[in-house]
């Protein structure tokens, strides 16, 4: 009875533990088909609900920013800049933001005043949101943040054998979820088959970006990390333990975290400890960690 009634309780956000679980897996499926549909999703995961009650949890969940995507993401010319050499970080970040060319900014007050994406030179080697092992999702105090596997990360790729029309079906599909084929090809003057084949083909070289945050994205409170390691596949798969996604970069044979701090009391000192641990024992190296306090197009 115990067991049913925790799984019956809903979370600030409104949602139980039961349909936390049913959202997660929405966010892992939607990575291997983009475009899945609802009814999928019903016939898969739930298959006693009713398709509407499904589709309204999963409209709520994206409305409460507890989910988000899917977003293609493929390595076509990110700059990636850490800077703290800079005068004034506030006023850095506000003309950043007016740049056309900024994918994202951040400000922060530690080491690194000012983490940048821009279009510019491919310097991102590698970048992913990482979810959380299917079933993840309990507020319980950390316990791993690292697997000790020594295997580096792979290169993201720049796109092959794209022509233009490839260009236009990628920039109109940067969200799958909301595009349909017939309307893309109202909007590029293409016969829908024909956006389909190449959506096809473009989608063989994207990576499908998809968020998962069980109090919502706005409960969560960056905190910046950077260091380098030989044990990166490592910390990939120890980040998956945490319950909501982490997003990550690399450059320069760096690996930078952006890591949301949840409502558990005392869990930033606990990842900065659990880091500086990692660091003491020759794990990882030339660790930083700053705390954000305003950031641009960062989730």
């Amino acid at each position: 009875m115990a067991r049913r009634d925790k799984c019956r309780k809903k979370n600030p956000v409104g949602f139980t533990e039961r349909q936390l679980k049913i959202l997660l897996n929405y966010c892992h499926f939607a990575r291997k088909d983009p475009k899945v549909h609802i009814s999928r999703i019903q016939k898969v995961f739930t298959s006693y609900a009713r398709r509407k009650s499904v589709s309204d949890m999963i409209h709520k969940a994206y409305e409460k920013k507890v989910i988000s995507g899917p977003f293609l993401f493929t390595n076509c010319g990110i700059e990636v800049s850490l800077i703290n050499d800079v005068d004034n970080p506030t006023e850095f970040f506000e003309n950043c933001k007016k740049d056309k060319k900024t994918t994202l900014v951040v400000v922060s007050h530690g080491y690194w005043p000012i983490f940048l994406c821009k279009i510019g030179a491919n310097t991102l080697q590698y970048h992913e949101s990482i979810l959380p092992f299917n079933g993840r999702i309990s507020e319980k105090k950390i316990e791993k943040i690292f697997y000790e596997q020594k295997d580096e990360l792979p290169i993201d790729p720049f796109p092959h054998g794209w022509f233009e029309k490839h260009w236009e079906v990628y920039y109109c599909f940067r969200s799958p979820r909301l595009m349909t084929f017939r309307k893309a090809g109202e909007i590029l003057k293409m016969d829908w088959s024909s956006v389909r084949d190449y959506y096809i083909e473009i989608l063989n070289q994207c990576k499908v970006i998809t968020t998962f945050f069980p109090l919502g994205r706005e409960a969560y409170s960056p905190l910046l990390v950077t260091f380098k390691t030989l044990y990166e596949n490592g910390i990939v798969n120890g980040l998956k333990t945490l319950n909501r996604t982490t997003y990550l970069y690399k450059t320069d044979n760096t690996l930078i975290l952006l890591i949301g701090i949840g409502t558990v009391p005392r869990e930033q000192n606990l990842i900065t400890k659990k880091f500086q641990r990692l660091e003491e024992m020759g794990l990882i190296s030339d660790l930083h960690i700053s705390t954000p306090y305003d950031w641009n197009q960062l989730f």
